[in-house]
């Protein structure tokens, strides 16, 4: 038996594809000496064929420019309430910038009847806006198009113009890397509690080590909007009274509590 040989990725599509993978990686570069956990999270990525070499690198690249823009969605949406979270009724708060600040599901999944179920949702909210549609529905509009593919050639394009139209809108560091961790934390997170978890009390200088860099994980996830505290604090293996003091402590991992079990 025969097996086809892949072709590259057109030209076309690979630049902004490979493009926006650079800046993502570098917004969510490991700490020094955890690259190979980061590298396991990557790899862990679905096996799915799009016809094409780099088929991994670009289903990594669909989820992340999808995360970054419902990330963006989210962050606009924040802008529209007030300190005391009421709606700020001066702002206008449009249907297709919430719902795709939802879709943290559907971006996620790699299963047809999900993505093609997010789709709709998403189409739903301004399929019957008259021409021209507003500016901010494009982004929904690119997401919904790329939602509707679940592997094969047909992917291909649909991701290239998620990750060109992130680039051109030249997110912050903290969104890039944000859209990373949505993509992989999940699986980041496995690899680093694998083997147990963290220990009790005061730690010797590797211990710390590796709180802190789990601590770094758990901060790019919460960041993400993936998972709710609960479940964040389950996936890292600690307490949510360790994960509320990682979130809001800017200083080093401090040790943790004799009479806290962090499992």
């Amino acid at each position: 038996m025969t097996t086809r040989r892949l072709d590259e990725l057109p030209a076309e599509h690979a630049a902004p594809i490979l493009e926006l993978l650079e800046q993502v990686r570098a917004a969510a570069a490991a700490p020094e000496g955890a690259e190979d956990a980061w590298a396991a999270a990557e790899a862990g990525q679905v096996r799915i064929r799009t016809g094409h070499k780099a088929a991994r690198r670009t289903l990594s690249a669909g989820q992340c420019a999808a995360h970054a823009l419902r990330l963006t969605a989210a962050r606009d949406l924040a802008r529209t309430v007030d300190q005391a979270g009421r709606p700020d009724r001066g702002a206008e708060t449009e249907p297709w910038t919430v719902a795709l600040a939802q879709a943290a599901g559907p971006i996620g999944s790699w299963d047809w009847d999900e993505r093609m179920q997010g789709a709709l949702d998403l189409r739903r909210t301004f399929k019957d806006l008259p021409e021209p549609l507003p500016a901010t529905v494009r982004p929904v509009r690119a997401v919904a198009a790329w939602l509707t593919h679940a592997g094969g050639i047909g992917i291909i394009a649909p991701t290239a113009r998620l990750a060109a139209l992130v680039l051109d809108q030249d997110p912050p560091a903290e969104i890039l890397a944000a859209s990373w961790y949505a993509t992989h934390g999940a699986r980041l997170l496995a690899e680093l509690v694998r083997g147990g978890g963290l220990t009790r009390g005061a730690a010797d200088a590797g211990e710390v080590r590796r709180r802190d860099v789990l601590r770094t994980a758990v901060r790019g996830v919460h960041a993400a909007r993936i998972m709710s505290k609960t479940d964040l604090a389950a996936a890292a293996g600690i307490t949510r009274r360790t994960l509320d003091a990682w979130l809001t402590s800017s200083t080093p991992t401090p040790a943790l509590n004799e009479q806290e079990d962090p499992r």
